[in-house]
C-alpha cells in the first residue's frame, strides 16, 4: 500500500498534499497525525507545522448481488397488509380519544376498506340516522387519503347499521317509486348523503319507466323520483320522510 509523510498548516493543507502527491482522492487515504504543531509565541514565531502519515486505503473488490426480484402480488399484500395496519390504529386511537370501548373487524375488498365497529356504544357511534358514523368515516378516510387524491374507500359500521338501513331505503325505494307511478307526481325524498342517494338510484334503475335524480347543494341532496323520463315539473310535489 501507498504511503508518504506530509507537511502543512492544518490537517487539511497536510491531506491535501498527500492526496495530490499520491493522485488518490481524500477519501481513500488513512491518516494517522504524527504532528498537530504549534502556534509558537503570538501565533508567529516558533510555530510547528502539522505533520501527518496518509495510507492510501485497500480497495475492496465490490460484490455485484443479483437483483431480487419481487412480485407485483406481494408488493399489492404488503401494501393492503400497511393500510389496514393503519387504519386499525387510526380507527381505535379516535375510540380512545372518545372513551368508547370496542373491538375492529377490518377487511379490504379491492379499493374499499371495511371498518367494522362492535362494542355496548354502538348507538353513540351512529347517532341520528347515522350523521355520527357518517362522519367518522370521513375523518378516518381523509386520514387515510391525506397523500393525495382518495384512493382507498372506507365504510364504516357499528351494529350493522348499514345493512339494516341499506334495507331501509331500498324498501323506501319501492314505495315511493310505486306512490310516483300511481299519481302521476314526481316523490321527494328527503335529504340523503351520496351513498345513500346510490342505494335509492340502483334499486331503481331497471325500471325504465322511473327516473331518479339529485337536487341541492351540498353534501345532503334531495332524491327525486320521476314516474317519467318527460315529467320535469320545477317544483316536486310529494315528498316523503326518511
Amino acid at each position: 500500500m501507498a504511503s508518504l509523510e506530509t507537511e502543512g498548516k492544518s490537517i487539511e493543507e497536510a491531506v491535501e498534499a498527500a492526496s495530490n502527491q499520491l493522485n488518490v482522492p481524500k477519501e481513500r487515504l488513512e491518516i494517522e497525525v504524527l504532528n498537530s504543531g504549534s502556534g509558537g509565541i503570538f501565533g508567529i514565531m516558533g510555530s510547528k507545522k502539522v505533520r501527518v502519515r496518509a495510507t492510501v486505503k485497500e480497495e475492496k473488490a465490490e460484490t455485484v448481488s443479483e437483483p431480487q426480484s419481487v412480485s407485483a402480488s406481494t408488493l399489492v399484500l404488503e401494501s393492503e397488509e400497511a393500510i389496514v395496519s393503519e387504519a386499525g390504529t387510526l380507527t381505535q386511537d379516535i375510540l380512545n380519544l372518545m372513551g368508547v370501548e370496542a373491538t375492529l373487524q377490518i377487511t379490504k375488498e379491492k379499493e374499499t376498506l371495511h371498518i367494522k365497529i362492535e362494542g355496548d356504544k354502538s348507538g353513540l357511534l351512529i347517532g341520528r340516522r347515522g350523521q355520527n358514523l357518517d362522519a367518522l368515516q370521513y375523518l378516518i378516510s381523509r386520514i387515510l387519503n391525506r397523500k393525495g387524491p382518495d384512493k382507498t374507500k372506507v365504510i364504516l359500521d357499528s351494529g350493522d347499521y348499514r345493512s339494516r338501513r341499506e334495507g331501509y331505503l331500498k324498501d323506501l325505494a319501492l314505495k315511493m317509486a310505486e306512490k310516483a307511478k300511481q299519481t302521476g307526481k314526481p316523490v321527494v325524498i328527503s335529504p340523503l348523503p351520496a351513498h345513500e342517494r346510490r342505494i335509492i338510484h340502483l334499486t331503481l334503475e331497471k325500471d325504465k319507466s322511473l327516473k331518479t335524480i339529485s337536487r341541492g347543494e351540498g353534501q345532503l341532496k334531495k332524491m327525486v323520483i320521476f314516474a317519467s323520463k318527460k315529467d320535469h315539473p320545477e317544483e316536486p310535489l310529494a315528498e316523503s320522510e326518511t
